[in-house]
């Protein structure tokens, strides 16, 4: 009850500030319900206060300092501190401070760092975006998503799914359509005399694999996938190593049997479009019943509820330039 008749309190005592003031109480501090309720009224739009709080929604020209609104904040110039809004922040000038909004942010241009929960926006050059869902940004430093990531220039792209860039040498995803990049695709035999059809796409350092194919388990045939990253090291124009981590699954929807792998493949660029790759690999978990390296454990654990091993293994490949 205290609580409610401190917020009735304060929402009559904004009103009456709003509807007496003929002249801002000050230009460094903004307190309101919503545009033009509050202590700038119609003149917020040409002031930049070092401290806003809005119940609802902030209009300011720029943000000094920091600025808190239940639901959003707009601001026509720029952004030089902290905004913090429950749905959104939109900067129509740069946003070179701190933005965070359940679920977008955007703005015309800054250095600065978005976080939300959905999505952020930056039409021009940014520093670095946090966002559960996408990014999109002309130029970005870092761009993490949990989805997709797009950007004309980035320096590192991190999302769970796919990266879209001009220029990108650092995309890290399973799909990264990367314009000064390179796309591969061929076919990879294992040890265990299984194969998958992979396509390798990224960077001129990082890049995504996914992969599908045949392996064999039991004397019965199974659906193979993978999927992991790699980072490439050239040694000359025709030479590079490639190294790969990840995870390779078996299964006919019956049995399952899943595995992690690292690997070092050498590569050797048979024409500029064309590369055979092999090399060793570390896997877990009896990754295979290797035809080359049976019973070749460099670990093994065997207990009631738990079976761990880690064996050597070996891949080799034939990839192709998209």
């Amino acid at each position: 009850m205290i609580r409610r008749n401190s917020l009735f309190f304060f929402i009559l005592l904004l009103l009456s500030i709003s509807v007496r003031a003929q002249e801002p109480t000050t230009s460094n501090i903004h307190l309101g319900i919503f545009s033009p309720i509050s202590t700038q009224g119609r003149q917020a739009r040409e002031l930049s206060p070092v401290f806003a709080l809005h119940i609802l929604q902030g209009i300011n020209r720029g943000n000094r300092g920091a600025s808190i609104a239940g639901l959003s904040t707009r601001l026509s110039g720029n952004n030089r501190g902290v905004l913090v809004s429950g749905l959104l922040n939109r900067v129509e000038g740069a946003d070179k401070g701190l933005a965070v909004a359940g679920l977008l942010n955007s703005a015309g241009n800054g250095r600065g760092l978005q976080i939300a929960g959905l999505h952020n926006q930056q039409n021009g050059n940014g520093f670095v975006q946090v966002a559960g869902l996408s990014n999109y940004s002309r130029y970005e430093v870092l761009q993490i998503a949990g989805l997709v990531n797009i950007s004309r220039h980035a320096g590192m792209q991190i999302a769970g799914l796919v990266n879209i860039a001009d220029e990108c040498d650092y995309p890290i995803g399973l799909v990264n359509i990367v314009k000064n990049g390179e796309q591969q695709i061929g076919v990879q035999v294992y040890d265990d005399a299984s194969a998958n059809l992979v396509l390798r796409t990224g960077g001129r350092k990082t890049y995504g694999i996914i992969g599908a194919g045949v392996g064999r388990e039991k004397e019965r045939s199974l659906l193979q996938m993978e999927a992991g990253i790699g980072y490439r090291i050239r040694l000359s124009p025709a030479l590079r190593i490639n190294m790969e981590a990840g995870a390779m699954s078996k299964t006919d929807f019956v049995l399952w049997k899943h595995t992690q792998f690292l690997r070092t493949l050498l590569g050797y660029k048979l024409t500029p479009g064309i590369e055979l790759t092999a090399g060793p690999s570390v896997n877990t978990y009896k990754y295979s019943d290797s035809k080359i390296f049976a019973d070749n454990y460099l670990f093994k654990h065997t207990s009631y509820t738990r079976d761990f091993s880690l064996t050597v293994g070996a891949t080799a490949g034939l990839n192709i330039n998209l």
